[in-house]
């Protein structure tokens, strides 16, 4: 199943956005390079001894540590994630965590850093782990309302005298998702507290579109590659004086549902000014003095309000089944792209596989497809089918790479079988004629 849409909106400018993700060494990633480059510090690796310097970065509006009471030791960045490195020994260890907030634009700097601290210092109560906040301004070319904060936390409880046991709820099957949207509904009611404190009319909502029984189609998520796109591509028509048009299929896709909310927001307000004339007239037909023409405007008001009543009816029907169409049309093609895609992605899996060595396969395929519940959620995540596409990939390459496997096998019984051709073991010695022998693999017309 397809994930539910990160960013929702509740009125044309509050966002929500809250996503966790780890950092993991599987994928050659250190929680000290992590921290250096979100606070735009300079940290050295004491495990492997690489500096990692981002000092000179720009757009960090503030960053600060939050640690239980009695931890003073872990307010030192460089201290708090070497600590972190050098507790974990596996080579696939997740040694940190994060959280990216979408703070509201509508409150200023200050109120923004106190929201973040809030919502850093529950997670570290709820844990009882250190939590590193890094507050970032918008990129210059985007959006200038994406205010947000990189939350980094620790995997394992922050004592007095060091780090302590792991934090295991966020991790295993049946807690962790149940504990992120418990998070995601805690940081909406407190942005949404801070907003009402503050006077500002704009709310959010965790929930999906689906779920808040919103009629409106949800904007897809652009990320950073389709946001990079997009950006060099308007500031390429600016410079030669052509009007923008979305250039990647999520963009013009979110431009085609914003078209099609902008048409159902217009016909709401055409059908409130259609009741909103109806009832002005009554009114003016009950001012009238004379009973026979109040009687007789009455009736022609009420007939004319059935008319109008009646042609609003059928046009909303008319509306909503063409809304139907563009979405069961939407659907089919998103589906169709889907299936295309893990077709794709499943003859490239296959391909890469095969060409590993027989020893390295097992290790491709562990990284690709991981038992771990939480890293194959992510992997899922990225997957044009979800989890279940990626569980039927994984059982297509592994069917077809049994099949390459038992071929390359019995191409290699047929080559020790096959007698050496050549001229005999006479004075002449062995053929110098071009051997038959010679193996290149399996052929699956690759």
């Amino acid at each position: 199943p397809l994930a539910p849409p990160l960013c929702q909106r509740a009125d044309p400018v509050a966002i929500f956005h809250l996503s966790v993700k780890t950092v993991s060494r599987s994928t050659g990633r250190s929680a000290v390079a992590a921290a250096a480059y979100r606070a735009g510090d300079t940290l050295t690796n004491e495990r492997d001894g690489r500096q990692h310097d981002y000092a000179n970065r720009t757009g960090v509006d503030g960053s600060f540590i939050i640690a239980p009471a009695g931890c003073e030791w872990a307010h030192n960045r460089s201290v708090l994630w070497n600590a972190a490195e050098q507790t974990e020994k596996r080579s696939n260890s997740v040694t940190a965590r994060e959280y990216v907030l979408a703070l509201p634009a509508e409150l200023d700097a200050k109120d923004r850093a106190d929201l973040a601290r809030s919502f850093a210092s529950a997670v570290v109560k709820r844990y009882g782990v250190a939590a590193d906040v890094a507050l970032h301004a918008p990129s210059a070319g985007g959006d200038d309302r994406n205010y947000h904060a990189h939350i980094l936390t620790t995997t394992r409880e922050v004592e007095p005298d060091g780090l302590g046991k792991k934090t295991r709820i966020l991790d295993a099957a049946k807690t962790g998702g149940p504990e992120i949207e418990s998070l995601r509904e805690l940081w909406a009611m407190q942005c949404n507290e801070a907003l009402e404190r503050h006077q500002k009319p704009a709310r959010i909502d965790h929930r999906s579109y689906e779920r808040q029984g919103v009629d409106m189609m949800p904007s897809l998520h652009m990320g950073p590659t389709s946001t990079t796109i997009e950006r060099r591509h308007q500031a390429e028509q600016e410079r030669q004086g052509e009007p923008y048009t979305p250039r990647t299929f999520k963009a013009q896709e979110n431009a085609r549902r914003r078209r099609l909310n902008d048409q159902v927001r217009d016909m709401v307000r055409d059908l409130a000014v259609t009741v909103r004339e109806v009832a002005a007239h009554a009114i003016e037909v009950r001012k009238k003095g004379v009973h026979r023409l109040l009687n007789a405007l009455r009736v022609k008001g009420k007939q004319e309000a059935e008319e109008r009543a009646r042609r609003a009816e059928e046009a909303r029907k008319l509306e909503e089944a063409h809304r139907e169409v563009l979405r069961q049309q939407a659907i089919r093609e998103a589906r169709e792209r889907a299936v295309h895609e893990s077709k794709a992605r499943l003859e490239e899996m296959t391909r890469n596989v095969q060409r590993l060595a027989p020893d390295a396969r097992e290790s491709f395929l562990a990284r690709e497809y991981p038992s771990d519940p939480f890293s194959r959620a992510l992997k899922a995540h990225s997957h044009p089918m979800g989890s279940t596409g990626l569980s039927a990939e994984e059982k297509a390459v592994r069917e077809r790479l049994q099949v390459y496997q038992e071929q390359e096998k019995r191409q290699k019984a047929e080559v020790q079988r096959a007698p050496v051709r050549g001229r005999g073991r006479g004075r002449g010695g062995p053929s110098r004629s071009r051997s038959l022998d010679y193996d290149s693999g399996p052929d699956f017309g690759m």
